[in-house]
């Protein structure tokens, strides 16, 4: 059934609201939306009640056995400006995540666009698409969610709260990235010293890239578009490894220098 709009207000208005008090959710707050078209109205309507910018973008794969029934192998959600820690050359910072709720990182390939990425007569292609982008960075994203449960209830929960983004770190270039092998990119994930899940480029669904043109055409249908100097956090490559506040994450790419990543309880800020 379709969400009402005073529905989709409630769901919005209740996730960003947790996310400004920076306080955990006990249970989703509404009716779960049963189709992508209504989480991703529950998105626009959320970003527009934060009042802050998009400053980019985080794309997901979907559940194998959910493709069918949700028409979509993809999944995308905002980044909020302020959001974003740049480490071009390594080294560490300490980013939040919501103390009592859903908290992971991810060692993700960012992509960072150098001019916006406009819908024209022809298709999006890999080459459109590559020559629209100043890097691809090695990175991490920052899922977090005030409802400790999203990723549970599946991709429209978590479509809802914000695609389960509170942040995302944007390391260094990947050195060859253009012409590279997707197999030869390769990226590690350390726990609080202990290596948590190994993976590469290869192991985002169709690479990087095709990640990106998912989320070009997507916007296109959501009357946005990807523009200069947004970033976009293409997928796992290592797994979700779940932390809380104190714990401590290492990225680790081919040819680019380590980033430590220490998360802490958000502060009433509204991530």
């Amino acid at each position: 059934m379709r969400l009402q709009e005073a529905d989709v207000d409630r769901i919005a208005t209740q996730f960003v609201e947790a996310r400004r008090a920076a306080v955990a959710l006990d249970a989703f707050p509404g009716a779960l939306p049963e189709t992508l078209t209504d989480a991703y109205r529950v998105q626009e309507r959320a970003i527009a009640l934060s009042g802050r910018a998009v400053a980019g973008w985080k794309v997901a794969g979907i559940r194998p056995d959910l493709r069918g029934t949700l028409g979509a192998s993809r999944l995308a959600g905002p980044i909020m400006s302020g959001n974003i820690q740049h480490l071009p050359n390594g080294g560490t910072v300490r980013m939040p995540v919501f103390a009592g709720g859903f908290a992971a990182l991810e060692a993700e390939f960012v992509a960072v666009f150098a001019r916006d990425l406009l819908p024209v007569d022809e298709a999006f292609t890999a080459e459109s698409i590559t020559e629209a982008l100043s890097g691809l960075h090695a990175g991490s994203e920052i899922a977090s969610s005030p409802l400790a449960t999203l990723n549970d209830l599946g991709p429209t929960a978590v479509v809802s709260d914000h695609g389960n983004n509170a942040g995302a770190v944007v390391g260094p270039e990947i050195p060859g990235w253009r012409t590279a092998e997707l197999s030869t990119l390769t990226s590690r994930m350390i726990v609080n010293g202990s290596v948590a899940g190994e993976g590469s480029a290869a192991n985002v669904m169709g690479g990087p890239i095709a990640a990106l043109q998912f989320l070009a055409e997507h916007l296109a249908t959501r009357g946005r578009h990807l523009r200069a100097g947004d970033i976009v956090l293409t997928g796992m490559t290592t797994g979700i490894h779940q932390v809380v506040p104190g714990d401590r994450g290492r990225i680790e790419f081919s040819g680019a220098a380590a980033c430590d990543i220490e998360v802490f309880g958000a502060l009433p800020t509204g991530l």
